[in-house]
């Protein structure tokens, strides 16, 4: 990947992440869904027709593991609802990747592609975990077969909450592209991120326990790293 793309790329991260985090800890969201240990959140967002969406729930397992669950692309499809494709293209660094994604819309909508920049960092004193991601859609050229989604800006926060429990919480300001209205818009605003949190929290985490990140640092209770 040529250098300037990949310094654009870090400008964006650091560009954003004042609004990202003011997304997420605003507090104007308003409950929609409460459901089997999911909460879902929205409020209007100012780039699409979708509304910004927070979706909440909390998991049994250390901060690697989840970083290791969320970074193996090629799992995806398994719980992320409607994702019907995930490669990544690029590993730009241990913390940095871009993925090439497709959503399966239901006939006769045109599918949905992504090309997606992350990065993950931790808070060293808080040690909160965020995995931020941007859509680069001028990465890859077109497929005519598709509608590319022009934007997004979203990031997975992991809060360590004690006793080997981690808030997971997915926020998301999603613009799919197309016509997005009736039952699509209540598809990519409620269904999606909603079934998608809810394969997480019912996801076995344990093959990704024992995974090692040198950027990551477990909480400690009584001396002993929180696992699963």
């Amino acid at each position: 990947m040529p250098l300037h793309k990949i310094n654009r790329f870090k400008a964006l991260v650091a560009s954003s992440a004042l609004l990202l985090s003011s997304v997420a800890l605003a507090s104007d969201w308003q409950l929609d869904m409460d459901e089997n240990g999911v909460q879902l959140y929205t409020k209007a967002s100012q780039s699409s027709p979708l509304k910004q969406v927070k979706v909440v729930t909390s998991v049994k397992g250390s901060l690697s593991s989840l970083v290791s669950f969320l970074s193996d692309h090629s799992a995806f499809p398994e719980w992320m609802d409607k994702v019907a494709k995930a490669e990544q293209l690029k590993e730009i660094s241990d913390k940095e990747s871009i993925t090439y994604t497709v959503v399966d819309a239901p006939w006769p909508e045109r599918d949905r592609d992504a090309i997606l920049y992350s990065r993950w960092e931790q808070n060293p004193e808080t040690l909160v975990v965020t995995k931020k991601v941007f859509a680069e859609p001028q990465y890859l050229n077109k497929d005519d077969s598709m509608i590319r989604s022009p934007h997004m800006e979203a990031e997975w926060v992991l809060t360590p909450k004690g006793n080997g429990v981690v808030e997971v919480a997915y926020v998301s300001d999603y613009n799919p592209g197309g016509d997005i209205q009736g039952w699509l818009l209540d598809m990519f605003t409620y269904e999606m991120p909603f079934n998608t949190m809810k394969n997480l929290r019912a996801s076995a985490l344990g093959k990704y326990e024992g995974a090692k990140f040198a950027f990551i640092k477990e909480p400690v209770s009584s001396g002993v790293a929180m696992t699963q």
